[in-house]
């Protein structure tokens, strides 16, 4: 929870790196969802108007012209979405029974 919370809130990515690196696999995860992201972006014509310093949630709205925001804020859900939906996937196909 506490990971969740620097992470979302203060754009402080780097939190959920030791846990993709226990599990390499995991990095699989990782891209699908930053790919679903872009191509929810690319279908919308949306992004920011400058890279945010940090990427908090936070930053990145206001960061995001007017016309963007139902686009980044779907390329937030849906990249999310994609990541835990493959990384639940991959955990459970290589869990030690």
């Amino acid at each position: 929870p506490g990971a969740l919370i620097i992470h979302f809130l203060g754009g402080i990515h780097e939190i959920y790196f030791p846990y993709v690196l226990m599990k390499p696999i995991l990095l699989l995860a990782v891209v699908a969802g930053g790919a679903s992201g872009i191509a929810i972006l690319q279908i919308f014509n949306a992004g920011l108007i400058a890279a945010p310093s940090v990427g908090s949630i936070l930053t990145i709205l206001i960061m995001c012209p007017k016309d963007s925001y139902i686009g980044v804020i779907l390329s937030i859900l849906v990249s999310t979405a994609v990541s835990c939906l493959i990384a639940s996937i991959l955990i459970k196909k290589t869990a030690k029974k």
